[in-house]
């Protein structure tokens, strides 16, 4: 019987349904990603080149883009990526793209709720506003409820802007499309309810074959690495181009980066000392300056570290192919997987070298190498691997040898400060019998020199061992200048004894004495946020009390490690005195890095051999993290120098007057005594005039 005739313009319910039935099993979009982004997207004014989108700019990202079409089967495309290659704007172009042609429910995580938000109001806020068909999807902000920072509606769909610190905004809602921004800075545990990358990727469960989830990300630590260990998993793809002279296809890589930088002669007497710069090919016969005879040996060239020039060399015909033809090369570009499979996720990889010209070239990669490789303690050079070449960074993971570090060992007396040590830190380890102390000394470039160890017996569950531990903590320890020294903050593990700590804690916050707890999680902050622990009977916070600061030892212990292998004064360089007992070298070296399986993915961890004690080690972290709570980072070093030139005075007061002061400025005076007790004592961190005091 056919469907009953209505008037013009009305649909039956019988018609309705049929379209709902059609609609639901239809096809996904035919368009891609990348034809939605040219024809569509606009770079609003805050970008680097403002205006129409072109992926022609960015000749590599077309593959990726289009790997997460609505059309396409893959369901999961990984991104190892340096910076400047565009990687967070394919991204953008994805989140367009979902709610203009492909609409489902759909999250986007960022390493932090607050970096989400900053996200949602900058870069998606920026884009919505400058692309009219998202505009005309997304009502503003301003005049819409369900348009804000976290949560955004359109038709036949919901974006949902996560933190990857935040379990309950994890697991908010089954998702279809899952965009993982900056993977590597996600923590393994969030909340205790395991890693943030699994909470989120189980929210696209429910789709099946029909999810999509992207993974772009910085790598971080060979081993650690979530990036890295997602591609592996890939069919691992890389971006080959085509030498402009000899055709033959290669990826870019930076051992085929050559440079020249700027050399000069120098004259070098060796009867007055004096150096000079020679200009032209002429040597001279004798000394500018004092006249003697010059010696040809005292001619000597070095290299100033200008660059001067740039160009890559090709790895079959070792032609030269200077920036400029880079442009070319990317656009004849292709993909080439290497693990190709089936049901494969599609990984990428991608350099900064390919960066297009105007973002980030091949000078300043090679400028950022040179700096790296000047510095002692390995982070700038962690730094450049990790975003200019996208890759990860192997850390020298083995184990120091105490031996080596006991042969180390300076001639400066224990309980004395060096020269260059300016700021003193302390911190206690407690076992059931006994606090372990340790007094540490910084100076510029977080170098610094153990001053004191110290062992205090006695059973922790009484005041005994606590009361020489105050009176420990009041001591002032020599200068070499002739000033005194004391401690301006002191970390306190509570992970035992953890009412003995507070109480001890409490009566102190003047001093800065405050209660720590270490957190075993790679990535963690070496010194978090910290949280209230007194509280009335109400459950009300007491203003003033006890705070638990985290403490990110895996984090430290890495950096520790690290720079114990430093060798030559300066950054990062660590000293120990003549005197310490082997236990402390032993204990100092208790630990190793270790790898892990864990259901396929690899996990690393620090472990020491069962019986074998750490104290040392726990003490150097904490020490370390006090010296960070004092505001190492944000101490004017040359204002705190010139104090050392007024002998005998007390530097806990020339301290204060340090912070945040401009360099070449005079000293400031010393309040009296009588004056500086009047001064209030906030409890929390904040500037060296305001906190340490008498």
């Amino acid at each position: 019987m056919p469907a009953p005739k209505l008037p013009e313009g009305l649909k039956s319910a019988w018609l309705l349904d049929c379209e709902a039935f059609a609609e639901a099993i239809a096809p996904d979009a035919e368009l891609t990603v990348s034809q939605w982004a040219d024809a569509n997207r606009v770079l609003g004014e805050l970008s680097a080149e403002p205006g129409p989108w072109r992926t022609d700019r960015v000749p590599y990202a077309r593959e990726i883009m289009d790997a997460l079409s609505a059309s396409d089967l893959t369901q999961e495309v990984v991104l190892m990526k340096g910076t400047q290659v565009a990687g967070t704007e394919i991204g953008n172009n994805w989140i367009g793209y979902i709610v203009d042609v492909a609409p489902g429910p759909a999250m986007m995580v960022m390493p932090t709720s607050n970096t989400g938000k900053r996200s949602s109001r900058t870069r998606l806020a920026k884009m919505i506003e400058a692309t009219p068909n998202l505009k005309a999807k997304i009502s503003d902000a301003s005049r819409d409820k369900s348009n804000t920072a976290s949560l955004k509606e359109f038709p036949g769909g919901i974006l949902v802007i996560a933190g990857a610190n935040s379990a309950a905004e994890l697991k908010s809602t089954p998702v279809r499309y899952l965009f993982e921004d900056e993977l590597d800075e996600y923590p393994d545990d969030v909340d205790g309810q395991g890693p943030a990358d699994e909470l989120a990727e189980k929210r696209t469960d429910t789709y099946g074959f029909r999810r999509k989830i992207y993974k772009p990300s910085t790598p971080t630590i060979r081993g650690r690495s979530k990036i890295e260990a997602a591609y592996n998993r890939s069919d691992r793809r890389r971006y080959y181009v085509p030498c402009p002279h000899c055709r033959q296809e290669q990826v870019l890589a930076w051992g085929q980066m050559r440079f020249e930088t700027r050399r000069v002669r120098e004259l070098r007497c060796a009867a007055c000392g004096v150096i000079a710069e020679l200009v032209g090919g002429a040597t001279p016969d004798i000394c500018t300056s004092c006249k003697a005879k010059v010696d040809p040996v005292q001619i000597l060239e070095r290299d100033t570290g200008e660059v001067l020039e740039v160009w890559y060399e090709c790895g079959h015909c070792t032609g030269r192919i200077d920036e400029h033809h880079k442009t070319a090369m990317i656009e004849r570009g292709r993909w080439i997987a290497e693990a190709p499979g089936p049901g494969k996720p599609a990984g990428f990889h991608l350099s900064a070298l390919y960066s297009p010209l105007g973002w980030f070239s091949w000078t300043a990669a090679v400028k950022k190498r040179l700096e790296a490789e000047k510095d002692p303690t390995g982070e700038l050079l962690k730094v450049w691997t990790n975003t200019v070449l996208g890759e990860t960074y192997a850390e020298a993971s083995e184990q120091p040898s105490d031996l080596d570090l006991k042969n180390r060992a300076e001639g400066y007396r224990i309980g004395t400060v060096p020269m260059a040590g300016l700021m003193l830190t302390a911190s206690v380890d407690v076992q059931a019998d006994r606090l372990e102390a340790e007094v540490g000394a910084w100076g510029r470039g977080e170098e610094s020199w153990l001053v004191q160890y110290e062992v205090i017996h006695g059973d922790t569950e009484t005041s005994v061992p606590w009361d020489r531990l105050s009176e420990f903590l009041e001591l002032t320890f020599p200068h070499e200048s002739g000033s005194k020294l004391r401690i301006i903050a002191t970390a306190i593990d509570a992970g035992f004894r953890t009412q003995m700590v507070y109480d001890f804690c409490r009566h102190r916050t003047h001093r800065h004495v405050f209660a720590v707890k270490g957190q075993a999680r790679a990535g963690k902050s070496i010194l978090g946020r910290p949280t209230p622990q007194d509280v009335t009977h109400k459950g009300t916070t007491i203003k003033g009390g006890v705070q638990l600061w985290p403490v990110g030892v895996d984090t430290a212990k890495a950096r520790i490690y690290a720079r114990l292998k430093i060798t030559m004064t300066g950054p990062g360089c660590m000293h120990f005195p003549l005197g310490l007992p082997d236990e402390y070298y032993k204990g100092l070296t208790a630990e190793r890095l270790v790898t892990r399986y864990h259901k396929g993915y690899a996990r690393m961890s620090w472990e020491k051999d069962a019986g074998a004690r750490n104290e040392p080690l726990d003490l150097k972290v904490y020490a370390y993290a006090a010296a960070l709570y004092a505001g190492i980072t944000r101490v004017n070093w040359d204002k705190l120098e010139a104090t050392l030139k007024l002998t005998g005075a007390d530097l806990f007061v020339a301290a204060a007057q340090a912070e945040e002061a401009k360099p070449g400025d005079a000293p400031l005076p010393e309040k009296p005594a009588a004056a500086r007790a009047t001064q209030p004592t906030p409890s929390g961190r904040g500037n060296f005039i305001n906190r340490w005091r008498n």
